[in-house]
């Protein structure tokens, strides 16, 4: 998976005729090309007469930073910055760039694409990763003709890297934010909502799921708001950034929470008491029917098991 193999003569009809069957929906038009202005500013020219409301500048693709193109820009707040001055000079419509996850400072990428004239940022683009190792063959996953290399991981998984970078590039930069990565329900998309952002993307859920999966999340979203009282998908937006801090020296350890274990709802498996002895304070003891039992003097809180039960609820945190 690395740029398309549709040339510009397959996507500009595409794009057009999107556009004329759904004129109120919000159309993206997702771009890539190699650091130079002359390439950026033909591209854009060429792609600005079919339609879209939004022009997305591509700086965070992992498979193509060896072309000088994708994160090879990203990662790089300079050539960040130059990419998005050079698409503005000629953008008639928001330009939104795209980030990569793969860096140490994302907040200062996001700064220099603001800098030079960004409207919104998207964030993030899939992470770096190795796939595995075949133990039948000794062979790299994915294998082509014996060999491989890193590619992107996306999916469920990168959810919590992905909420961590919208709640910096909410706090550190201030752009609207279109939030990517990880969002299958609509609990995920109320979270990133909570976490600063202002839309969402999917890829790897529509993938899995097919396009149904969208009318699950805006059902399951308004039923939520409903619940809460809440008149507006707006009203959230943000809601958790003052209660999210950069250190743990800015929380209050004063409080003591520890496990609650609901005995009507729990089947006996033992994994809280194992996780706890191993892996904890060893707080939670058996009873002669397999029924754990909290010792709250001995409970640090951890919330390991929690994790590991497999009963929905059976095991709360409470404080004391």
């Amino acid at each position: 998976e690395q740029i398309s193999d549709r040339g510009l003569d397959e996507w500009l009809p595409g794009i057009r005729k999107t556009k004329e069957k759904y004129p109120n929906k919000l159309l993206v038009a997702s771009l890539m090309a190699p650091a130079d202005p002359d390439e950026w500013h033909e591209l854009v020219q060429k792609v600005q007469p079919a339609g879209p409301d939004m022009i997305e500048l591509n700086l965070s693709c992992p498979h193509m930073a060896e072309g000088g193109i994708g994160s090879a820009i990203g990662q790089d707040p300079k050539l960040a910055g130059d990419v998005t001055k050079w698409v503005k000079e000629v953008a008639e419509v928001p330009v939104m760039v795209k980030l990569t996850p793969n860096v140490t400072d994302i907040i200062s990428i996001g700064n220099s694409a603001k800098r030079n004239g960004a409207d919104a940022l998207s964030a993030i683009n899939t992470v770096l990763s190795m796939m595995g190792i075949d133990l039948n063959t000794m062979e790299p996953k994915p294998s082509v003709k014996g060999h491989s290399t890193f590619g992107g991981f996306s999916g469920p998984s990168v959810k919590p890297i992905s909420l961590r970078i919208a709640v910096q590039l909410a706090k550190g930069v201030g752009l609207p934010l279109s939030a990517i990565g990880g969002i299958t329900t609509w609990r995920d998309a109320a979270e990133f909502l909570m976490c600063g952002a202002t839309t969402m993307q999917m890829c790897t859920a529509v993938m899995c799921s097919g396009y149904g999966i969208i009318e699950d999340l805006t059902t399951g979203l308004s039923n939520y708001l409903y619940e809460k009282d809440i008149e507006s998908v707006k009203d959230i937006i943000g809601h958790a950034l003052p209660k999210i801090h950069e250190s743990l020296s800015e929380l209050d350890f004063a409080h003591k929470e520890v496990a609650e274990i609901d005995k009507t709802k729990c089947i006996k498996c033992g994994l809280c008491y194992v996780s706890c002895r191993d892996g904890g304070y060893d707080a939670i003891t058996l009873d002669e029917e397999r029924l754990p039992t909290v010792d709250e003097e001995k409970c640090d809180g951890c919330s390991l098991c929690t994790h590991v039960c497999p009963v929905w609820d059976c095991i709360k945190m409470k404080r004391v």
